[in-house]
């Protein structure tokens, strides 16, 4: 059965969207009767399906895309038919053969859209077998149909409740944030001298680097949703929050990424010479919980700004995480405990300004 899941998605399109382009095809359907007098507006429903996207941005480019392909099929379907006659080719179906490869060709050496380039050769097809004969006042009208329908797409998309993907956004911060804290507590565990594989430790954390990647993709389909959206007035200054958080996060990532690292280099330190039970790396362990607490904190604090929750308590007040004063260096570890250090004090600055931004 594993062909069925070539089949099946996990990401299925939601109920609203499904509701979306039904308008979408209904309205476009009869818009073109009226305004046409075509009584199956085929180009049109077509046009609406494929015009109707999760975002009005995406809309109105597919709806360009759309429209290009229908009229490269069409001047392509209109040409065909100019040199069939004289060339004696009264074969229907070697011309369509040979239209739809020159219509996949071109596309190629055009380098069109993907939406375009397939759409080139269905529109030359559906030309040439349901339009033969019919002059290029049939084409003309094809393409007037598609207009029709990519615009009344468009209309509805804009009309029924404009998507804004935040919340997908907003989840990917907060898993960043959580994964990130944990990161900080397994940091501090093995200073602690708690045992475990230094290097899974290292490779856990370089695993944030794909989450990193992930929030940064969710905060771009946002931003790219409010494009030419009517519900981005009042979006903006929360926008400028979540990026200010997201580059809070990266930073931070990068830090116990170090942090990890180092310890990973130098893990027989930890074990055979009884560095884990020294007075500085204890305090470095407590101030590592300290930012895994802070981090956390960090996006309720977000959520409580931003107005997503008031079920939780405020968390107000000043960082648990303080500088740590080093009366001397460490004779045999110094240059593990200045790492250490020297991260801390960079995880703390993006703590304090991603506090800033709240």
């Amino acid at each position: 059965m594993r062909w069925l899941g070539l089949l099946l998605t996990e990401q299925q399109a939601s109920w609203l969207q499904v509701l979306k382009t039904s308008v979408a095809i209904v309205v476009a359907w009869f818009a073109s009767q009226l305004l046409l007098g075509v009584p199956m507006p085929i180009f049109a429903a077509i046009a609406a399906l494929l015009v109707v996207a999760p975002s009005v941005n995406q809309s109105v480019g597919k709806g360009l895309e759309r429209s290009a392909g229908v009229l490269g099929g069409v001047v392509l379907a209109w040409l065909a038919g100019l040199v069939e006659a004289p060339l004696g080719l009264q074969g229907g179906e070697l011309v369509v053969l040979v239209v739809v490869v020159a219509a996949v060709v071109l596309a190629r050496l055009l380098r069109l859209a993907p939406m375009a380039a397939n759409q080139v050769p269905i529109s030359a097809m559906i030309m040439l077998a349901l339009g033969a004969g019919a002059g290029p006042e049939y084409g003309l009208e094809r393409i007037v149909e598609t207009l029709i329908g990519a615009l009344c797409a468009l209309a509805v998309n804009v009309a029924i409740v404009p998507p804004v993907h935040h919340e997908p956004a907003e989840r990917r911060l907060r898993e960043l944030a959580h994964a990130i804290a944990d990161a900080f507590d397994r940091v501090a565990g093995a200073l602690a001298g708690e045992t475990g594989d230094a290097a899974r430790l290292l490779a856990d954390a370089r695993a944030l680097r794909g989450r990193i990647a992930a929030t940064r993709a969710a905060m771009d389909a946002l931003e790219d949703s409010l494009r030419l959206n009517p519900r981005r007035r009042g979006l903006g200054e929360r926008i400028e929050r979540d990026e200010r958080l997201l580059l809070a996060l990266t930073i931070l990532t990068n830090r116990v990424i170090g942090m990890s690292r180092t310890i990973a280099d130098r893990a027989g330190a930890l074990t055979v010479d009884s560095l884990a039970g020294e007075p500085i790396v204890e305090r470095i362990g407590e101030e590592s919980r300290r930012i895994a607490h802070e981090v956390r904190a960090l996006v309720d604090r977000h959520a409580h700004a931003d107005g997503r929750t008031t079920t939780m308590p405020a968390l107000d007040g000043p960082l648990l995480t303080s500088p740590i004063v080093v009366p001397a260096p460490h004779p045999e570890h110094w240059v593990l405990v200045g790492a250490l250090l020297e991260d801390l004090r960079q995880a703390r600055e993006s703590l304090e300004a991603g506090d800033e931004g709240v």
